[in-house]
């Protein structure tokens, strides 16, 4: 090796080292995912509540529950004891709702923070929920309409109903909290527990049997950013306070960062006997491939035409966008994808999506008005937010083949 080429390695190798460095002592970003799980000590975790809960429900077992609520409950008479479900969103199954609700019948208390609500248990309670935006104009009011939409409000103040819990000053949460509240429920067995300044509702208490749910539209007030203020941390503890002082099932699976291990492999891997049958099927296999492959004639190659490999490379990378996953970048881009479409299709701007906009859409696609305001309502609720779910991205796919297939023009 010459000595000019020695050098120049030399300096790649530096140069490589440093990189590595760099990366190594450079600090992290922020992770501000809403994640709401008990581990996590990001903003959006729920580690620092989870640690208060010894105190919270003092002399009380706190039990971890990873598996769904009709495999917990199913077959336990588990008694006085609160269920607690902290996430963006939560939507039981059918069974998973029976098993919660006979839970509740019993006499248990069930205690749910989530900005939406959907499936069975949504339409047993006849739950709905909607939030504030501010409009270009600066005048504040709900998603009911979509026009001159800016941006969704900074700051949200919220308080509770009972005079004995309410306080002289509104709590108050500046950043990253959707201003949630519930808009429908069954108004013969729910009472009001919380309002944000507007007077809408966001904290409820339901009969149910026996028992009661309580019920919050604003997970965030729970997370570890929020958490940590010592006054807002005052409304956690008086909200928690509704519920009797027994045992706890804390909800891990839910939880949107959860990562479920439902593959049926996992029976076979617990099981020693079983793992060993699995081992010697497969290297009983592989033998039988190697053996057959030299006793066979290599098989004749076919030689395929050249072809359009455009659409294989865009398949390629959305699943690469999808397993990382990246939901707002690949919803982003089928938003932009869309608009284009309409723009193309029927000859008109995107850039405001007001009730002329939205008409003249409906009239020239032969689709309802208020499927047509829906969509357009979910891009603008998309396009605000930092980060969305795996739910909230495959709702948005939906909601445009739909509007794909619908289309008359």
């Amino acid at each position: 090796m010459s000595k000019g080429n020695r050098r120049y390695i030399i300096i790649l190798t530096i140069c490589f080292v440093g990189l590595i460095l760099l990366q190594v002592l450079s600090p992290k970003p922020i992770d501000w995912r809403l994640s709401y799980m008990k581990k996590d000590k990001v903003p959006y975790g729920t580690s620092a509540l989870h640690d208060a809960l010894s105190g919270i429900f003092p002399g009380q077992s706190i039990n971890i529950m990873n598996v769904p609520v009709y495999n917990s409950l199913k077959g336990n008479e588990i008694n006085n004891s609160n269920y607690i479900f902290i996430n963006q969103s939560f939507s039981p199954d059918k069974l998973d709702t029976r098993e919660l609700l006979n839970f509740v019948g019993r006499g248990n208390s069930v205690f749910i923070a989530a900005n939406y609500f959907s499936g069975k248990l949504a339409d047993t309670l006849k739950l709905k929920t909607d939030n504030f935006f501010i409009y270009g104009n600066g005048i504040s009011t709900d998603s009911s309409g979509l026009s001159n939409i800016y941006k969704p409000q900074d700051s949200i103040k919220i308080n509770f109903v009972n005079p004995e819990l309410k306080s002289k000053t509104d709590y108050v949460y500046k950043k990253g909290i959707e201003n949630t509240y519930f808009n429908s429920f069954d108004t013969t067995k729910t009472t009001a527990l919380g309002k944000n300044s507007s007077g809408s509702i966001n904290f409820i208490q339901i009969k149910f049997g026996k028992g009661k749910l309580f019920i919050s539209s604003l997970p965030e007030v729970f997370s570890n950013y929020h958490f940590v203020s010592e006054r807002n941390s005052d409304y956690v503890y008086k909200a928690l306070s509704y519920l009797p002082n027994q045992q706890v099932i804390w909800d891990e699976y839910y939880k949107v960062g959860n990562v479920h291990q439902d593959s049926p492999m996992r029976v076979i891997f617990n099981n020693p006997a079983l793992l060993t049958a699995y081992y010697l099927l497969m290297l009983s296999l592989i033998i039988f491939m190697i053996i057959g492959a030299k006793r066979k004639q290599r098989v004749i190659p076919v030689i395929e035409p050249l072809r359009n490999t455009t659409l294989d490379f865009v398949d390629i990378v959305g699943t690469l966008y999808y397993q990382a996953g990246n939901h707002k970048n690949i919803a982003d881009k089928k938003i932009t994808f869309f608009l284009e479409y309409i723009r193309s299709s029927f000859q008109v701007k995107t850039t405001l999506y007001d009730d002329t906009f939205i008409e003249r859409i409906s009239n020239l696609s032969g689709i309802e008005k208020t499927k047509v305001h829906d969509l357009f309502y979910y891009f603008s609720d998309i396009t605000f937010k930092q980060s969305i779910t795996q739910q909230q991205l495959l709702k948005l796919n939906r909601m445009i083949e739909d509007f794909y297939k619908e289309n008359k023009r």
